[in-house]
């Protein structure tokens, strides 16, 4: 004798239907979709609130003056130096020395009359970091003006840099020829030919 399903009995063939998944809304998979963009947003927007919040602090300047030298038998005289900087960037304010009543930083600017540029006066010269300004011949100087006395090959002069950042340091400079400068100061190709 069969027996048939009670009134409310599922057959076994016929599936079951599961729990009812509910669809996401659409502001959901908006979000989902542009999850990967909002994420790399916000990263970006932290970085950008933490440098204005505690910005990155530039590293102290590592000012050392090389070679200094003055020019001999002339008034003004030119003085050189090479401004090394092992560390941040810095700018040069100033200079004066004993020997002269005033100490005027002159930089070469490009000149339509000139092609090798003229010098002019100007209030400080910028030291970039981790190279070299050097104030050579044919380049940027300091100009030496109202010498006390003449200035005579083989004396030494303290003379007196001022940095921003570094301070005041003092060397002491050797008086020498101008060929004796370009000599010692200019590449080889930028030198004159000597005479025989």
């Amino acid at each position: 004798m069969t027996s048939t399903p009670a009134t409310g009995d599922t057959p076994n063939d016929v599936p079951t239907p599961g729990p009812v998944r509910k669809m996401p809304s659409p502001i959901y998979r908006k979000i989902r979709r542009k999850a990967p963009i909002l994420v790399v947003l916000f990263c970006m927007g932290l970085l950008v609130f933490a440098a204005f919040a505690s910005p990155f602090k530039k590293p102290p300047a590592a000012i050392d003056l090389r070679l200094p030298l003055i020019g001999a038998d002339s008034n003004p005289a030119a003085g050189y130096v090479v401004i090394h900087n092992a560390g941040g960037s810095d700018t040069l304010l100033g200079a004066s020395t004993p020997a002269a009543a005033t100490v005027t930083i002159q930089q070469r600017r490009p000149s339509p009359t000139d092609p090798a540029g003229v010098l002019v006066a100007v209030g400080s010269l910028k030291v970039a970091g981790f190279e070299d300004l050097r104030l050579q011949p044919g380049s940027d100087q300091l100009l030496l003006e109202g010498l006390v006395k003449p200035l005579t090959v083989g004396e030494k002069i303290q003379l007196t840099l001022r940095f921003e950042r570094a301070g005041n340091i003092t060397v002491e400079a050797d008086v020498q020829s101008y060929l004796e400068i370009a000599d010692r100061m200019l590449p080889s190709r930028l030198k004159l030919p000597s005479k025989p």
